[in-house]
């Protein structure tokens, strides 16, 4: 992966990918990463999980009251060009349709958001509509890639997110057709500067638009006001370290009254 000026960064994925299965015999793993592989029943199993615990989210008052959130594709990309479409209907449409899935809200991140409009075609033309707990959303890290969000406004979702991390540079995005936007530095021993004044404009455009924001995490080498923060947390993830300002994270409030939307069961 290559930032806005050209510097060379390794996938977080592919690396947790090749440590987890080195030797190609670690279900759920692809060997090598760079080829897709299809692991079936995975989404079947965990749309049996149950609604989140109060004591899963007594620490997280943004998830208190919604129900279990559930990210597809966060370890590579389902939408990679050797997956065929009647695999994901099986796969992922249809268990998040299910009687267990539709209790749940599933986040589809993909960087190919313009192959997810595609798929959401191909249902159309079979009859099958886009479910509404199934949130449409795509990587956005630098000006080169703000595109994609164009893209994902073709998706007929009820829900469109943009994952900004790891955010590499200033960004002037379009957030019309967005429900939630999550912003995040990079961590890592080669992280990228992460400067907080990036995300002040984007959560102070995201407020006036009335999109949930959602700061993740500083990352590792996080600048506010011109000095490098001195955080404990290797990734940047505790909020209790960062300025309080940038303490924020918010779901769209529409998943707060969950029993109230419409969704599948079969």
């Amino acid at each position: 992966i290559q930032d806005a000026v050209g510097r060379l960064y390794v996938c977080y994925a592919a690396t947790l990918h090749r440590f987890f299965n080195a030797n190609g015999t670690t279900k759920g793993y692809a060997f090598p990463f760079e080829k897709p592989q299809m692991f079936p029943g995975r989404v079947k199993q965990v749309a049996k999980m149950p609604p989140p615990r109060e004591d899963e989210v007594a620490d997280k008052p943004w998830l208190q009251g919604t129900p279990r959130l559930v990210f597809v594709s966060d370890m590579g990309d389902a939408l990679s060009q050797s997956i065929p479409f009647e695999y994901l209907e099986q796969e992922v449409i249809s268990n998040v349709t299910s009687r267990h899935g539709s209790r749940h809200i599933w986040q589809w991140l993909t960087k190919r958001p313009a192959k997810m409009a595609a798929f959401a075609d191909w249902l159309a033309d079979r009859g099958v509509a886009w479910p509404e707990n199934l949130v449409a959303m795509t990587t956005v890290t630098s000006q080169k890639t703000v595109g994609r969000g164009e893209s994902l406004r073709q998706v007929p979702a009820k829900f469109r997110g943009l994952s900004l991390e790891p955010l590499w540079s200033c960004l002037d995005v379009d957030l019309s057709g967005i429900d939630w936007v999550i912003v995040g530095g990079e961590s890592g021993g080669d992280a990228a500067p992460f400067h907080l004044e990036w995300a002040q404009e984007l959560r102070d455009e995201c407020h006036r638009r009335g999109v949930a924001f959602f700061m993740k995490q500083l990352g590792r080498r996080a600048y506010w006001q011109g000095r490098l923060l001195s955080l404990n947390d290797l990734h940047g993830g505790e909020w209790s370290e960062w300025p309080e300002e940038f303490r924020i994270r918010e779901v769209p409030r529409q998943w707060h009254a969950w029993p109230n939307l419409k969704h599948g069961g079969n």
